[in-house]
């Protein structure tokens, strides 16, 4: 009986072995498969810093250079690095709120935040809430915003840096400057043009989550399937709240499976 029961006992042991080789080789197969992939997008501070460090350049490690797939960085504007994606020329941008075919937003954010206006408190007196911006001129960096950001009836004007979108407003060619928070305080910060800081203010303009955007594509969908389970695991494990936590972040509102 003893016999029988350590027999047992070893045949599972090796059962157990040979299905855990299985399962790495399959891995390791599918990280063969994918090859590089080729990432693109801004260089933002605390996000995608040049050193390779920053939010997205961590959890795209952990997601995937750590899982044995190597990750090629791109830096290009918004607009550029869709194109990229769109052309193949790159797998994935990150990050966006949107994508239009052929491109897709990928399931899971990356980012989630509100979005700020900056504006002259004396041609603007009056402030409740985003409604606020209808009938009125914003001006943003050229692909960071899209209608379905504002009410209908706005103005949208875009520039090329965010110190031309501050300077339409100091010199009241815009009503409002839109950006992240984060990027108002650095153009403000940067400003060329001198102004009183206390006749101006930043309010709340709405909130919206960053995803990675990738071209519909057999390989496009199989790398976002790599991201998605890459990010429920690191959910799970907690790694992914410590990445947040260590670069400053609020932890997005996922929707992971229960």
């Amino acid at each position: 009986m003893m016999h029988q029961a350590r027999d047992r006992g070893q045949r599972m042991r090796r059962t157990g072995l040979a299905f855990f080789l299985i399962l790495a080789f399959a891995r390791a197969l599918c990280a063969a498969d994918l090859g590089a992939v080729v990432v693109v997008g801004p260089e933002w501070e605390r996000f995608t810093n040049r050193d390779g460090t920053g939010l997205y350049h961590e959890i795209l490690d952990n997601i995937f250079t750590r899982q044995g797939v190597h990750i090629a960085r791109t830096y290009a504007p918004p607009q550029r690095s869709n194109d990229l994606v769109q052309a193949g020329r790159a797998d994935m941008m990150t990050c966006r709120d949107r994508a239009a075919e052929p491109l897709f937003v990928a399931r899971y954010p990356m980012y989630e935040a509100d979005f700020h206006v900056f504006f002259n408190r004396r041609q603007q007196p009056e402030w409740e809430g985003p409604q606020t911006l209808a009938g009125k001129t914003v001006v943003f960096r050229m692909g960071y915003y899209s209608e379905r950001n504002f009410p209908e009836s706005v103005t949208m004007r875009e520039v090329r840096t965010p110190d031309a979108a501050l300077s339409m407003v100091l010199l009241g060619r815009a009503d409002y400057y839109v950006d992240d928070l984060n990027f108002i305080q650095e153009s403000l910060a940067d400003a060329r043009i001198p102004f009183n800081r206390d006749d101006y203010a930043i309010q709340v303009a709405g909130r919206r989550q960053y995803f990675p955007v990738l071209l519909d594509s057999p390989r496009g969908r199989a790398i976002e399937q790599w991201y998605a389970r890459g990010m429920e695991r690191l959910h799970n494990t907690g790694e992914l709240r410590e990445i947040y936590e260590k670069w400053g972040f609020a932890y997005p509102c996922f929707n992971f499976p229960q």
